[in-house]
């Protein structure tokens, strides 16, 4: 084992945030100032503008991340959710090299049911978070009551109305997915760290992934209905829509992105006071951080929603922030293609140490400036979790689905998107004018599409697939299917 010295070994803060779109940040443009922090965080550090997820959900995203490779060579997919042993992650070369890892997770696609525990000396689970003495807000009498101070004053006209308001939102203001949980585990963590090692912290967020809860003070900072309104819009039916039985209006629609964008403001206050701790333990100037998002969100564009079955920009385009001047300008923007699982390669290169992926096309560096020319999102076909739905709603049949099975890859460069399809029905976008993806014009006839599909096959039959090993995938057990089927994926 190397022996790390602190000055070429930095401390590491991966932050990874779920279904995160890059155009709903204040840091990417958005007319809502919905990430102050991280805007404050960007001044130190540069921001792509063009980055992509290697996969369109978490599981295969979140193992792109912390292996550098895609779908297709790392095994994790719809049909095997499970990182197999043999796999050099990040944690794991990190760890190899003198670094203590730790994971901080609230996905159950990010756990020691799915292999990716792998490589941390510590891993904690949401739930497992609580054995740090953490609490969630407003479970004692004098939380509850600094959350009656922050509700509208009570108009004696509606009783009905108000008392329901407060026992509403009062209720609203105990919980969030995880990020009070996980502040006060890292706080209580990076008190005790010895500083013996340089640290690698991982840390997933779960906000702002449907069902939409924010906190009442951020929550009416951006939802412009009423509160009844709101108790209506907490989650997407998503089986329903996709099986062709219901749709969404205009107003719903809205709503759904308030209460997102409402999300989004909570976690960035989450992140600056993360940032704070760190500052305040005088550790933050040799802290690499990384924050970036293992898939977007779709809210209706090409009449899809959730992060399911498509591969548009809205899905597949994710913020990438990096902060360590010591690599990386200050306040600066780049327009390169950049994809998630680059992270991996592009740490290992700042610290010189060597990855043996390194000769096959898949994560490249992007610290001294080399430039790839496409970016690869790849899903499997979702059969498996449709399954699981159908076990749920009897009602449903399988023919309802039957257009969304299929495997999908994008193939994505600066000025052009080619989606190919297994069952045929490539599409084509025009991404230079047409950023919207609204118009279709694949053919087989036009030569610069098919310059296209060449260099994504030339790429793909550049490595070999994995090959599944289906004795090292123990399975979820009861509790966290439970958990899927809330967040809808089973």
């Amino acid at each position: 084992m190397n022996s790390p010295d602190k000055l070429k070994y930095p401390n590491i803060l991966l932050i990874s945030i779920d279904s995160l779109r890059a155009d709903h940040l204040s840091l990417y443009g958005y007319e809502k100032e919905t990430s102050p922090y991280l805007t404050e965080l960007s001044f130190d550090g540069v921001v792509y503008e063009n980055a992509f997820s290697a996969a369109n959900w978490t599981g295969a995203s979140i193992a792109s991340i912390l292996t550098g490779l895609y779908p297709a060579c790392h095994g994790y997919t719809n049909k095997h959710y499970y990182l197999d042993n043999g796999q050099d992650s990040l944690a794991a070369i990190l760890q190899g090299n003198g670094y203590f890892t730790i994971c901080f997770s609230n996905n159950m696609y990010l756990g020691e049911q799915t292999g990716l525990h792998v490589g941390f000396d510590e891993f904690r689970y949401r739930g497992q978070l609580q054995q740090t003495g953490t609490k969630p807000p407003a479970r004692s009498r004098n939380g509850l009551i600094e959350c009656l101070k922050k509700l509208p004053s009570a108009s004696t006209k509606n009783i009905t109305r108000n008392i329901s308001d407060v026992l509403y939102h009062s209720r609203a203001l105990m919980r969030d997915d995880g990020a009070c949980e996980t502040e006060t585990a890292f706080q209580k963590w990076i008190y005790h760290y010895d500083r013996v090692k340089p640290f690698f912290a991982y840390i997933h967020y779960q906000e702002p992934h449907s069902i939409y809860f924010p906190p009442y003070p951020f929550r009416r900072r951006f939802f412009s209905g009423s509160w009844f309104e709101e108790a209506a819009y907490l989650q997407f039916d998503h089986m329903r829509y996709f099986a062709g039985k219901i749709n969404y209006t205009e107003t719903q629609v809205r709503h759904y992105l308030e209460l997102y964008d409402a999300e989004i403001t909570y976690l960035d206050w989450r992140l600056g006071r993360l940032f704070a701790t760190l500052k305040k333990q005088h550790l933050f100037e040799n802290t690499a951080i990384i924050v970036t998002a293992d898939h977007g969100e779709m809210f209706g564009e090409n009449e899809y929603f959730w992060h399911a079955f498509c591969l548009y920009e809205p899905l597949i385009r994710v913020p990438l922030l990096i902060r360590f001047p010591e690599w990386f300008e200050r306040d600066c923007r780049s327009l390169n293609i950049v994809q998630s699982n680059d992270i991996v390669p592009t740490l290992l290169d700042g610290l010189n140490l060597e990855w043996k992926h390194h000769s096959q096309k898949q994560g490249q560096s992007f610290l001294h400036g080399s430039r790839r020319q496409a970016a690869l999102t790849e899903t499997f076909n979702p059969e498996f979790m449709i399954d699981r739905w159908l076990q749920r709603n009897e009602k449903l049949n399988k023919k309802d689905f039957a257009h969304y099975l299929r495997d999908l890859t994008a193939y994505r460069k600066q000025d052009g998107k080619l989606i190919y399809a297994s069952d045929g029905k490539h599409e084509f976008y025009d991404i230079k004018y047409d950023p919207s993806e609204s118009h279709n014009i694949y053919s087989k006839k036009d030569i610069r599409i098919k310059n296209y599909e060449n260099e994504l096959k030339d790429w793909i039959g550049s490595f070999t697939p994995h090959t599944v090993s289906e004795d090292t995938q123990p399975g979820f057990d009861k509790a966290t299917w439970e958990k899927m089927k809330a967040l809808g994926y089973a």
